[in-house]
């Protein structure tokens, strides 16, 4: 549902997307590594802009396990159905990411690769999910790193025994989210799909001639924080809050932002 007080015409990131920095973490897992929690989405692709640092990222998907180098200003795209994973072995990997569908991935179109004995149970499955700290968020990965390494392992036996362990998860995680599904569909109709219907409104008005809209333009400066927010791959500074469509960190709004944003750079 559209968040109290938020007008549908209300700016917003390009497209109703979320935006956010992030600085993977440099913990270690279970299998060694440094990195992030291995998890899905359902509706929504991602990419990552690599701002500093090298790493890995590690996917599974429908074909199968794979793992890519992460350069300085190298990007990756990826759809909905790839379990993915960030590894940072040198601890300064920094990435910028841009994600579809106005910020569903935090409202719940997330599910990490833990076991399937947790993913089973709703108890456990909301217990492994429950993040109030970075230690949380540690103990989350983890959790989501051994059942990452079980469906690596099972493909690692052949492409029909990884497909099928895959379409147990994909069950799975259909199942945990099949609750959301209606206010998924609520902020995709007031977020993407009503810019797209805007846009189009703006090409029709152009074409009879009418312009007005340009009359209606609005800026915003953001200025940068601190990576404060726990997340699955990393610690966040998001550039909107999902849960309400509203811009964080907004300096100035109008005229005035322009010397704001100046002042911040």
């Amino acid at each position: 549902m559209q968040p109290d007080g938020l007008s549908l015409d209300a700016l917003r990131m390009p497209g109703a997307t979320l935006t956010t920095r992030l600085k993977v973490y440099d913990t270690l897992t279970p299998d060694g590594q440094r990195g992030g929690t291995p998890h899905m989405h359902l509706m929504c692709s991602e990419m990552y802009f690599v701002l500093s640092g090298t790493g890995f990222v590690e996917m599974i998907d429908w074909n199968g396990f794979s793992r890519l180098p992460l350069s300085s200003h190298a990007a990756l795209i990826f759809s909905p159905g790839t379990v993915h994973r960030l590894i940072n072995p040198e601890g300064e990997l920094e990435l910028f990411i841009i994600m579809q569908n106005s910020g569903l991935p935090e409202r719940g179109d997330n599910v990490v690769s833990f076991k399937n004995e947790i993913l089973r149970d709703d108890i456990a499955y909301q217990t492994a999910m429950k993040v109030s700290s970075f230690e949380d968020a540690y103990q989350r990965r983890d959790k989501g790193v051994e059942g990452f390494l079980d469906l690596k392992a099972a493909f690692d036996k052949g492409l029909d025994e990884g497909r099928r362990s895959l379409s147990q998860f994909f069950k799975h995680a259909t199942e945990r989210t099949k609750e959301l599904r209606s206010s998924w569909q609520t902020v995709i109709e007031k977020g993407p799909l009503y810019e797209a219907q805007k846009s189009l409104r703006q090409i029709e008005n152009l074409a009879q001639g009418n312009d007005s809209y340009l009359h209606e333009a609005s800026h915003f400066a953001i200025s940068p924080d601190a990576y404060k927010t726990p997340g699955f791959c990393g610690a966040l500074n998001r550039y909107f809050d999902p849960a309400t469509l509203e811009l964080e960190g907004v300096i100035k709004k109008g005229q005035e932002s322009t010397r704001a944003l100046n002042e911040v750079l």
